[in-house]
C-alpha cells in the first residue's frame, strides 16, 4: 500500500470517541483535510473534502512537509502533484467507500471500500492542470501576490495552469459510484459524525467540567505568568486557549474561523482579537513548531 493511501486511511478508520480528523490514534501526524460540501445521493450521503496546502507543506507535523517557508516552485508542485479532492460515500452515518482524486504518477480515481480496506483504481478522463480547490487556496493564502483566476484559469508562478472545477470532479465521482456499483457496497462500522456533529460535541465538552474545558481550572489565575519554552512567557490563560485551539484542529474542526464561532458560542459574545491569537496558534500548532 502506497504512502498516499496508508495517510488516508489513518484520517479515515478512526472512532469520534479517538479523535476524528486529523491525527490516527497513536496521535501520529496525517495529511490534513477540510470538509467542503455534503450532498445527497439516493439513500447515501457524498461528503467531498480537501486536503489543504496551509498547514501542510510548510508543517513539520504533517506528512508532506515540504519547507518552513516553503518556495513558490515548490508551491507549485505540491499544488499540482499532491491529492486535492476525496469524497467520501456514508450510508446512516457510517462509512461505505472513500473516493480520491490522484494526480501523480497519474491522474486516476483511487478508491477504497471501508468495510474490507479492498483497494482499486479507475482510469480518469478529466482534463486539466490544478483542482479549482487548489487554486482557490493559492489566491486566498497569497502564495503569490500576483496570482489571479481568468476564465477558467490560474495564472501562478509565471505560470497557467487550466482549472478543472469542483463541479466537474464530482460528477465524475458520481459516474464512478454508479458505473462500479460501489453506492450497493455494504457500509463499515466506521461512523462519520457530520460537521454539525462535531461542532457540537466540542461545544459540550467546552462547558465547565468537559474534556475541552481548560478554563475552570485557571479560575482567578488567568493572569500569572507560565513559561511555555525556554525564554518564552505568557500568562495561563493563553495557554488555555493554545490548548483549547489545538484540540479543535485535533478533533477535525474545518477552520480556524469555524473555531472562533464554536468559542464566541460558548462565550456568549464576540470571540476578541487577542484570544483569536492564541486559539489560532494552537489551531496551526505554532508552539510547536
Amino acid at each position: 500500500m502506497n504512502k498516499v493511501t496508508i495517510i488516508i486511511l489513518t484520517i479515515l478508520t478512526l472512532g469520534f470517541g479517538q479523535t476524528f480528523g486529523q491525527t490516527d490514534k497513536n496521535g501520529n501526524p496525517v495529511f490534513n483535510s477540510v470538509s467542503t460540501t455534503e450532498k445527497s445521493f439516493d439513500d447515501f450521503l457524498l461528503i467531498s473534502n480537501y486536503y489543504t496546502l496551509k498547514n501542510n507543506i510548510e508543517n513539520k507535523q504533517s506528512s508532506v512537509f515540504v519547507s518552513d517557508n516553503p518556495t513558490l516552485d515548490q508551491v507549485e508542485k505540491a499544488a499540482v502533484n499532491l491529492p486535492s479532492d476525496f469524497f467520501i460515500l456514508t450510508k446512516e452515518s457510517k462509512m461505505v467507500v472513500l473516493v480520491m482524486l490522484q494526480n501523480d504518477p497519474k491522474r486516476q480515481f483511487m478508491t477504497i471500500e471501508m468495510r474490507t480496506n479492498q483497494q482499486s483504481t479507475f482510469t480518469c478522463n478529466l482534463i486539466g492542470d490544478i483542482t479549482e480547490n487548489r487554486a482557490n487556496e493559492i489566491i486566498k493564502e497569497k502564495y503569490d501576490t500576483t496570482a489571479t483566476i481568468d476564465n477558467g484559469n490560474l495564472k501562478f508562478n509565471g505560470k497557467e495552469f487550466k482549472i478543472i472545477s469542483s463541479q466537474e470532479i464530482e460528477q465524475a465521482v458520481s459516474v464512478l459510484i454508479k458505473k462500479e456499483k460501489l453506492d450497493k457496497k455494504k457500509p463499515s462500522d466506521v461512523m462519520v459524525p457530520s460537521k454539525n456533529e462535531i461542532n457540537s460535541f466540542v461545544l459540550n465538552e467546552t462547558k465547565e467540567g468537559g474534556k475541552l474545558d481548560f478554563f475552570t481550572e485557571i479560575k482567578g489565575k488567568e493572569y500569572d505568568g507560565v513559561q511555555i519554552k525556554a525564554g518564552v512567557f505568557t500568562t495561563k490563560q493563553s495557554v488555555a486557549l493554545y490548548k483549547w485551539g489545538r484540540a479543535c484542529f485535533d478533533i477535525g474542526i474545518n477552520t480556524v474561523e469555524d473555531a472562533y464561532e464554536i468559542f464566541a458560542e460558548h462565550k456568549g459574545k464576540p470571540v476578541n482579537e487577542r484570544d483569536k491569537e492564541y486559539i489560532k496558534a494552537g489551531f496551526y500548532k505554532k508552539w510547536e513548531k
